[in-house]
């Protein structure tokens, strides 16, 4: 295998960290991409750091700093993007980043229906995939017609994760009531953001499963990788905080099945929720990029961000794989608030708690061979008391009334 050319990962939070590892313990160099000089994935062994302008606010600005970095190389480097934000810059300026880097992306209306995720479900619907119950309020006056068909409680998704993260600075809010939803959609339709109302499906933080897959040149299909959330944060809706390798055969079918009927192209994640009233999965999301948990595959057996590497530089890609189940992959803060949370409303103990992430296979941060990105996060320890603190603050129910900080 030839492992010569670059790889420019962009967005260095645990997702990129991930992929910067997955390419890293084979050889390849990495060019670690993002706009925060703090993005702690910057602080890799197997990263050359490389900090451009803000992706939403000056991206023509990004796209030149890209293709400057880019002429350095003498051969082209790969592009992976690792968050939203990155997704929309390299797809909309595809033409041009084509000349200087090798990248793989869906055609751009699938990416720009598949990161609005009201085109998400519309598409679903379309491809014969179930979804939650959902409806799309224009004006107060959709609101109160449908305050009856909803259901309580229920959800506020966004449209666009991204620009959501950056004005809420969560991923949606839980609604226990018609009031309450009024109130939350006075805020949004002040601002110049969309959102969705969704039905809750089976147990909060329960029954939530995920598919990947690489889709390449010529109609090539790398092995798939399933994995469920055994436990997030905040609890009910939130964010992967202990991820189980496992294998479902159905959850793998609908995703494929999914992303084949809307002709995906590049790494794809398909998130299902197991809706325990009639046994069916309903799809939660589809993410155009790598996931946060991605190195979880890799430590399995099944080295996705390689395989698209390898598809990118013209090499052989494995028609077959395997990977291998019970592979851990754990957020150490980020389970420490899950735990205290849980702990308060007596639904986990402290010993379980411990038996379930002890000999973790990987992390979020921590790598033997990578201590640094772990000991930035941890800041040597202030930040355990300061995520502790936080926990123990927040109301019993607080992930109850909104959605986890997006990753």
């Amino acid at each position: 295998m030839d492992f010569s050319r670059a790889a420019f990962v962009l967005h260095m939070g645990p997702n990129g960290l991930g992929v910067t590892r997955s390419l890293g313990w084979s050889g390849i160099k990495v060019v670690g991409v993002d706009y925060m000089s703090e993005a702690t994935g910057l602080r890799s062994r197997f990263v050359k750091p490389f900090i451009t302008s803000d992706p939403v606010k000056k991206p023509e600005a990004v796209v030149e700093e890209l293709l400057q970095e880019a002429g350095g190389y003498p051969d082209k480097p790969v592009i992976m993007a690792c968050a939203d934000d990155y997704v929309l810059l390299v797809s909309r300026n595809r033409r041009k980043l084509s000349k200087a880097f090798e990248f793989m992306l869906p055609p751009e209306d699938v990416i720009e229906a598949m990161t609005n995720k009201s085109y998400q479900y519309q598409m679903a619907v379309r491809a014969g995939i179930p979804i939650p119950n959902t409806i799309y309020p224009k004006s107060m006056d959709d609101i109160a017609a449908a305050k009856d068909t909803i259901g309580y409680p229920c959800f506020i998704k966004p449209f666009y994760s991204h620009l959501w993260s950056r004005r809420f600075g969560n991923k949606g809010f839980i609604i226990k009531s018609y009031e309450e939803l009024k109130e939350k959609y006075h805020l949004i339709f002040a601002t110049d953001l969309e959102a969705m109302v969704q039905s809750i499906v089976g147990t909060p933080g329960k029954d939530l499963f995920q598919v990947s897959a690489y889709f390449g040149k010529d109609g090539y299909i790398s092995p798939r990788f399933t994995w469920c959330k055994a436990r997030q944060a905040p609890p009910n809706f939130g964010v992967a905080s202990l991820g189980i390798s496992i294998k479902n055969k159905k959850v793998e079918e609908s995703g494929v099945k999914f992303l084949k009927a809307i002709n995906y192209q590049g790494i794809g994640s398909v998130e299902f929720k197991l809706d325990t009233n009639d046994g069916v999965y309903r799809l939660i999301e589809l993410n155009c990029r790598t996931w946060m948990q991605n190195v979880m595959c890799t430590v399995a057996g099944l080295n996705i961000p390689l395989i698209q590497y390898l598809d990118l530089t013209g090499q052989p890609c494995p028609t077959t794989g395997d990977f291998r189940e019970g592979v851990r992959w754990w957020d150490a803060l980020a389970d420490l608030d899950s735990f205290v949370r849980l702990k308060r409303r007596r639904q986990l103990g402290a010993w379980p708690w411990f038996k379930s992430w002890l000999g973790s296979d990987c992390y979020a941060y921590f790598a033997l061979d990578d201590v640094a990105p772990a000991l930035v996060r941890m800041r040597y320890g202030v930040n355990v008391f300061k995520t502790l603190t936080h926990a123990l603050r927040q109301p019993t129910d607080a992930d109850d009334t909104q959605l986890g900080k997006k990753k």
